[in-house]
C-alpha cells in the first residue's frame, strides 16, 4: 500500500511568532501545510486555541436546533424537547471537552449560546407569559450552564482513570495522589502538574480536587456520579 500524497498534511503547534518552518516530501511532493487539521472529530488548530472546532460544533448545533424547533411545532412536551436536546445537541458541544476547555471566554461564550437559544425555545413553548432569562430558565428547567458541566466533566475523567474505568497511563504519569507530611483538614487529593489552564492534566486535577472535597469519598461510584448531576 503506497501513501497517498494528496491525503497527507503537515501541521506545526507552537504559540510562538516565529518558529521553525520546515518542507517536507512524500514520495517526491511536497507535502501542504495547513493550520487546523481535523482529528477524531475535534478541529485542532496550530495555536492550539481550538477557535475552528467551537465555530463548527456552534454551526452544526445551531442547524440541529433549528430541526428540532421545526419537528416540535405541534407539541411541547419538556420531557421530549429534553431528549431531543441532550441526544443531538449537547452531546456535540460537550464531545470531548477535556480536550479543548481551554477555550477563550469570548468561545465559550459563543458556545452558551447554545443553550440559551434552546432554553428560549422551552420557555416560549411552556411558559409564553414569562419573560424569558437565562439564569432563572436554568432554574426553572433543572438545567446548568455548558461552562460548569464542563467543568465537573473534567473532574469525572480524572477519576475515571483512577477509579480504572477509563486507561489513560499518560494522566497517571503527570497526575499523582498528594499525601501532605503534616495532618491538614482541607488538603487536595490530587498534585497539579502544571499552573497552566492550557494543560488538560492541570485543568482535570484541579477540576477533581473541588469535586473530591465536596463529595468526601473519591472512591465511592454512586456518590461523585450523583454530585456530578445534581451540580
Amino acid at each position: 500500500m503506497k501513501p497517498n500524497a494528496d491525503k497527507t498534511k503537515v501541521i506545526t503547534f507552537s504559540r510562538k511568532t516565529n518558529y521553525l518552518i520546515y518542507e517536507y516530501k512524500l514520495l517526491h511532493f511536497t507535502i501542504t501545510r495547513t493550520y487546523s487539521v481535523k482529528d477524531l472529530g475535534v478541529y485542532l488548530d496550530s495555536k492550539l486555541h481550538f477557535h475552528d472546532h467551537v465555530n463548527f460544533t456552534f454551526s452544526q448545533c445551531i442547524k440541529m436546533l433549528g430541526i428540532i424547533r421545526s419537528i416540535t411545532f405541534n407539541y411541547s412536551t419538556l420531557g421530549c424537547m429534553f431528549i431531543l436536546y441532550f441526544t443531538l445537541v449537547r452531546s456535540k458541544v460537550e464531545y470531548v471537552s477535556v480536550v479543548w476547555n481551554s477555550i477563550t471566554s469570548t468561545d465559550a461564550n459563543k458556545s452558551e449560546h447554545i443553550q440559551q437559544k434552546f432554553t428560549a425555545l422551552c420557555f416560549k413553548r411552556s411558559f409564553p407569559q414569562v419573560d424569558h432569562c437565562y439564569n432563572f430558565a436554568l432554574e426553572q428547567l433543572k438545567l446548568h450552564t455548558l461552562h460548569k458541566r464542563r467543568y465537573h466533566l473534567n473532574a469525572f475523567f480524572l477519576i475515571q482513570v483512577y477509579r480504572g474505568s477509563v486507561l489513560c497511563p499518560s494522566a497517571l504519569e503527570i497526575v499523582g495522589l498528594r499525601v501532605p507530611l503534616l495532618y491538614i483538614r482541607d488538603f487536595h487529593m490530587f498534585n497539579v502538574c502544571s499552573v497552566s489552564k492550557n494543560c488538560p492534566s492541570a485543568r482535570c486535577a484541579s477540576a477533581a480536587n473541588v469535586v473530591c472535597r465536596d463529595v468526601g469519598l473519591l472512591w465511592t461510584k454512586n456518590s461523585v456520579e450523583t454530585y456530578l448531576i445534581l451540580n
